[in-house]
């Protein structure tokens, strides 16, 4: 069943918000709090009924940004007077950024832009701090080798944000029968990629060329999409028959899951950022039992390392 087939959908259909959760498998009240966000663009019809346009939704299911705080393009508007976030996407970073607008006055502006893209933002000033999950197959360890390559005569913090798993998403009741990252290689199946630079991309990567199999023989490898609920929407949409991407964005489209690896999420911070009143803000929200409560709420999360400092030099 496509998403079109879960209600009946004619041109400019405006949803309700009670529709857009089923379709986005969220809460009403998760719903409400996108569109106060701006995320997901709505309107009043008289003074109590809110509506939804159907195409809004799509874009907001596929990725692709709606407003200037989540941008995925390819130029960064940056906040001087603001606290920039450039990296990966996650929604532990969207629950972040709710917690910090709940208590005192912190201005953060994300950018979601990959792993890669969010160092080298860093690297050039234009954000006070990146989250990143980059594996290094040589050393067997996450994200550091990456921050101390590309950040060589920097002082650093990295601190874990969370742990969540990574696995092959793939249509409800598995038709194709995947459940291993060999599988993946069966002819004939649709792959939907992720895009360069990102965490996820890199390790899919890693397994091709540690098994010496060349993209070509992947059918689908070069359709890139920038988040991992863009992924799930084209699996969900029957557009391609598996990709690699997060528990929770199978789970919000009622597609399968099948694990793969655990990975580290971490937020790396130069060190002349460190004493600002909005990262010791951030830290006292990561350390507190509500964020990490909101967190666990969620599939394939973990918060055992959360708030911990993983590296300080």
């Amino acid at each position: 069943m496509t998403l079109k087939e879960l209600i009946p959908i004619t041109e400019h259909t405006l949803l309700t918000p009670e529709e857009a959760a089923q379709i986005l498998k969220i809460s009403r009240y998760t719903v409400y709090k996108l569109i106060e966000r701006g995320e997901i663009p709505a309107r009043r019809l008289g003074n109590r009924k809110i509506r939804i346009d159907y195409d809004s939704l799509m874009q907001y299911l596929q990725g692709t940004p709606i407003n200037s705080n989540s941008s995925e393009s390819n130029n960064i508007n940056i906040e001087k007077n603001g606290f920039n976030y450039v990296g990966s996407h996650d929604l532990s970073m969207e629950l972040l950024t709710d917690f910090l607008n709940y208590g005192p006055s912190v201005k953060l502006q994300t950018h979601f832009k990959g792993s890669m893209e969010g160092l080298l933002a860093l690297f050039r000033r234009e954000a006070q701090f990146t989250g990143i999950h980059l594996w290094d197959e040589e050393s067997q360890e996450y994200n550091l080798p990456f921050i101390k390559h590309m950040l060589p005569a920097e002082y650093f913090i990295v601190v874990n944000l969370v742990q969540r798993v990574q696995g092959c998403i793939v249509a409800s009741g598995n038709p194709l029968n995947i459940h291993s990252w060999e599988d993946i290689t069966k002819k004939g199946l649709r792959f939907v990629n992720r895009q360069r630079g990102s965490g996820t991309r890199l390790r899919f990567d890693q397994f091709l060329f540690g098994n010496k199999i060349p993209a070509k023989q992947i059918q689908g490898y070069n359709h890139e999409e920038n988040t991992h609920i863009g992924v799930a929407y084209k699996i969900a949409n029957k557009e391609a028959d598996f990709g690699i991407g997060i528990q929770l964005a199978a789970q919000r489209l009622g597609l399968d899951f099948i694990p793969l690896f655990k990975e580290r999420f971490d937020l790396v911070i130069l060190k002349e950022s460190e004493d600002t009143k909005e990262w010791q803000q951030i830290l006292k929200v990561l350390n507190s039992a509500a964020f990490r409560r909101a967190i666990e709420q969620q599939a394939g999360y973990d918060t055992s390392l959360t708030g911990t400092i993983v590296y300080n030099n």
